[in-house]
């Protein structure tokens, strides 16, 4: 009995040692005061999947934007902005925004905060999202997206740059 205990052991003990060193690494609570990247959503955050989600949609509207495609980035916009603005008034205005700022250099998120009310915005689900990003034209700017959660998706109801 104790021969066989011990083999079973022993396939064990081995089997463990093949697993390689990453994945055991990763079958353990993460380390407590691990850097997190800027703006990322903390671990403890119960909203943390709404504002990846959040952050996703954004950066599909800020890729439009970045490729001068301001028409197509409206279909990313929620109904806050559809109820003021068609698409081709959508695109003029959001052209204006961007036109002096020439092509991205780099785009970096500050910070990510998912808040229930908005200045001037009915009650609600909302993610606001800063990035300091720069431009070839003009460094060293925030951009600010808000986002609204409806019918099951997040869409842009804000942008603004500083």
């Amino acid at each position: 009995m104790s021969r066989l205990l011990f083999r079973g052991l022993s396939a064990a003990v081995l089997a463990a040692s093949l697993i390689p060193a990453p994945l055991r690494a990763q079958q353990g609570p993460p380390p407590t005061g691990a850097p997190q990247a800027p703006g990322a959503p903390q671990a403890d955050d119960p909203h943390a999947a709404d504002e990846q989600a959040a952050q996703r949609q954004a950066l599909g509207f800020l890729g439009y934007l970045d490729q001068g495609r301001y028409a197509d980035s409206y279909a990313y916009t929620g109904m806050l902005i559809r109820a003021q603005l068609d698409r081709d008034a959508f695109s003029t205005q959001i052209q204006k925004t961007r036109v002096d700022t020439g092509a991205l250099q780099s785009r970096e998120l500050v910070d990510s905060a998912y808040t229930t009310t908005l200045p001037g915005a009915p009650e609600g689900q909302y993610v606001v999202l800063h990035y300091h990003t720069s431009f070839a034209n003009r460094q060293d700017t925030l951009e600010t997206l808000t986002l609204a959660f409806a019918k099951g998706y997040w869409r842009i109801s804000g942008y603004y740059i500083k």
